[in-house]
């Protein structure tokens, strides 16, 4: 297809991570033209640390393929990798080359560009895209300066834009406060005092990794108590019948709770807003995983129950000796000062749309959000601007906790391919409205 042409694509798919390659994989079989874009399994590759284990056992990490799977476990015996359902933690980059694969296979037309706009355009240059009943498209334009209508995009790009971290550290210096996402590697940190906040996984990986490369670590933490999840003991993995009715398995863990909200996330979307965001909220606390099993426990200092209430620069003649000194408060009211050559911020994501640069703050404005900043989703991820879909970790105050795995993939895929599957065969083409030209590529330095 000539990439400047007026030709109106069905389908854009932004993102290449596991919803998206598993969105593509699912279309392609149904038939529906689509165009997707990003680099494969990116933010794993660029924003998690070297050396992480999966927190999901590897039964449920696969990804989606439709009626022809190719799943993790077959990926490992395809390439002689170790794999096991459950009770063996997968390495990160076992999981990224999958994803690599899983993409050379089902989605050879991935095109690894980034989406650099999306607005709006409307039959006859109509000014009024939120108008009832308007047929409007997309525009979408690429870093190279392509741009291409289309009818539906699908928002497939993960929480990596969404990194929190605490108002009350961010007017430090940059360069000392850092989100977890921002570090592949901690060799650099080696006999520094490093802060870690936060009692996640991912705080507590990088607060064990650092350890092991010989920081001087601290975990800061408001929490009275950590949690890392203890593997099961070689004679509890067989479980009775009575034990699986009772905690029956799934992608979640070994819970009634957990299979209900692996199992039926559409029943879920029916529940109201605010118990969603109780459930999410509450299900699958933040813990570590299996594999940090005696990596953080007497290994490294922990401040537990204390808050940040101040937290300032300490300069220094010398800019490499500056240090930043923190004032923590408990819950009796106690306060100490602690000080730290830099801040690593384990505080996870919050989702706000504003981060999605791309997209034009006109189409933006139109997506419904809920107080936290969720997006108000249909049953198909469709947000309340006709043909704009978000899926991943950004819908799990729809559809809960399971969104926020890959193991969400397949359900997302499949309720997001009907949707466009029923579109498509609805749309006829002598009905195609006229569009204004597709603007000249342009030259980007």
């Amino acid at each position: 297809m000539n990439r400047n042409s007026n030709n109106l694509l069905h389908a854009v798919i932004v993102g290449a991570g596991p919803y998206g390659l598993s969105l593509a994989a699912h279309l392609r079989e149904a038939g529906v033209p689509f165009r997707i874009f990003g680099k494969p399994m990116h933010s794993w590759a660029t924003q998690m640390p070297e050396g992480m284990k999966l927190k999901s056992d590897g039964f449920a990490s696969n990804l989606s393929a439709g009626s022809v799977p190719f799943t993790l476990e077959d990926f490992c015996k395809l390439t002689g990798r170790d794999y096991a359902p459950t009770d063996h933690p997968i390495p990160l980059e076992d999981f990224i080359a999958y994803g690599r694969e899983f993409a050379r296979r089902y989605v050879p037309a991935l095109e690894e560009l980034d989406v650099t706009s999306i607005t709006r355009q409307c039959p006859n240059l109509q000014p009024t895209p939120d108008a009832p009943g308007c047929e409007c498209a997309f525009l979408v334009t690429l870093e190279n300066g392509d741009a291409l209508l289309a009818r539906h995009v699908i928002l497939a790009t993960g929480v990596s834009l969404f990194q929190y971290i605490p108002q009350d550290l961010c007017h430090l210096p940059k360069d000392m406060v850092t989100h977890t996402t921002a570090h592949r590697t901690f060799n650099h940190f080696a006999h520094h005092d490093v802060t870690v906040i936060g009692r996640g996984a991912s705080s507590l990986n990088a607060a064990a990794i650092l350890h092991e490369a010989n920081a001087r670590v601290t975990l800061l933490t408001r929490a009275h108590k950590i949690h890392v999840h203890q593997p099961k003991p070689a004679g509890q993995r067989r479980r009775s019948l009575y034990q699986r009715l009772r905690h029956p398995s799934s992608p979640l863990g070994d819970s009634l709770r957990s299979w209900l909200a692996s199992n039926l996330p559409s029943l879920f979307k029916a529940l109201p807003g605010p118990v969603r965001d109780l459930l999410v909220y509450k299900h699958l606390g933040p813990a570590g995983g299996t594999a940090l099993h005696g990596r953080i426990k007497g290994k490294f200092p922990h401040l537990l129950g204390w808050s940040i209430t101040e937290a300032e620069l300490m300069d220094a003649p010398n800019p490499h000796d500056r240090r930043i000194k923190l004032i923590l408060t408990n819950a009796e009211l106690e306060t100490r000062e602690h000080i730290t050559f830099h801040i690593i911020a384990g505080t996870g994501f919050r989702i706000d749309l504003r981060r999605y640069r791309f997209l034009a703050d006109s189409l933006r404005s139109l997506v419904h959000c809920r107080k936290n900043g969720a997006p108000v989703l249909s049953h198909h991820f469709e947000s309340s601007v006709k043909g704009l879909y978000l899926v991943g970790p950004v819908a799990s105050n729809s559809f809960g906790p399971l969104l926020r795995f890959a193991a969400g993939s397949h359900f997302a895929a499949r309720q997001v391919t009907e949707r466009l599957v029923q579109t498509l065969a609805t749309q006829r083409p002598s009905a195609r409205p006229a569009f204004a030209p597709l603007p000249a590529r342009t030259t980007i330095d």
